[in-house]
């Protein structure tokens, strides 16, 4: 069920940039920003963030809202501007095994002689664009207004907190790791990764729902122990990645033990998170198939 999510949310993102083409008259005023945006936001992803905003909405609902997918997006926006500004924080050449942003304006503006910005000046302003045009998607779904204002203050929190996750990761190597207790690493995770792609998913789309606060407290803890769950396996792909004064459980645990012993002990992490999490969405008040969907999702999130 999650993949057919995924498909309409592909169909979706096409649709969208074809309607914002044609609102912001983009290829008349800019076709270079335009396809820019066009290509960054059509590589192929793995668009979990607003396939969770759908099945948490359609947990809780009676039917699907007009313009459900187009406000799922806003997740998928809210991630693409993180990527592009993260790829200029840390030097990135590369996104999703393609040229980053800041590397493909880069290239772009090559063949002008008179330009004295940069591609990552460009890919700032590219990522800005993107982030607006996040929140203008967020808006397509037609729901009860209070719902959608109360979700979309719950979506803008999680801007804030992903930066301010970024720029506490920036600053981590000024603390010595041995003074760094493990909870601090996971404080960092949660701010970074798990609120704006798994909570915030979650807790907006069964919010726009109408779900009880108990549900929702219930999602966000459950988006927590899965973004923890995500970030390590994340480090688990990328051990060289380790070594560059990146604070991570693997690291952590390298220091306090050995590096061996630190994957065992970070899988073992992966396995106690996503074993809260289903035991969460066991007790979920929400529709059946989508409650099995996440637990499915928790089930091979665990497996490495």
């Amino acid at each position: 069920m999650l993949n057919k999510i995924k498909i309409r949310v592909e169909k979706e993102i096409d649709s969208y940039l074809r309607a914002l083409n044609k609102r912001y008259c983009f290829e008349s005023f800019s076709p270079a920003l335009f396809s820019h945006i066009k290509g960054f936001l059509s590589q192929k992803g793995k668009r979990i963030r607003p396939a969770l905003f759908v099945a948490a909405y359609l947990g809780f609902a009676k039917k699907e809202a007009p313009g459900l997918y187009t406000s799922a997006l806003s997740t998928e926006f809210l991630h693409n501007f993180v990527l592009i500004h993260d790829d200029i924080v840390d030097r990135s050449d590369t996104r999703r095994g393609s040229p980053s942003m800041h590397k493909m304006l880069n290239k772009y503006i090559g063949k002008y002689k008179n330009i004295k910005c940069t591609g990552e000046d460009l890919a700032i302003v590219t990522g800005d664009v993107i982030y607006a045009l996040g929140i203008g998607a967020f808006l397509a779904i037609n729901e009860k207004a209070e719902r959608k204002e109360r979700a979309l203050k719950k979506l803008l929190d999680a801007a804030v907190y992903t930066g301010t996750g970024e720029f506490l990761e920036l600053m981590s190597p000024v603390k010595d790791i041995g003074s760094i207790e493990k909870e601090d690493i996971y404080k960092l995770y949660d701010l970074k990764t798990g609120i704006y792609s798994f909570s915030t998913p979650l807790v907006t789309g069964a919010m726009l729902a109408g779900a009880k606060d108990d549900d929702l407290d219930r999602l966000a803890r459950c988006g927590i122990y899965l973004g923890r769950a995500f970030q390590i396996r994340d480090d688990l792909s990328d051990i060289s990645a380790d070594g560059n004064n990146r604070r991570t459980i693997l690291s952590w645990y390298a220091y306090n033990n050995s590096r061996a012993g630190a994957i065992a002990c970070a899988k073992k992490e992966i396995a106690v998170f996503t074993a809260r999490a289903k035991a969460i969405c066991n007790d979920l008040k929400m529709r059946r198939a989508y409650k099995k969907l996440l637990v499915k999702y928790s089930d091979e999130l665990a497996i490495f």
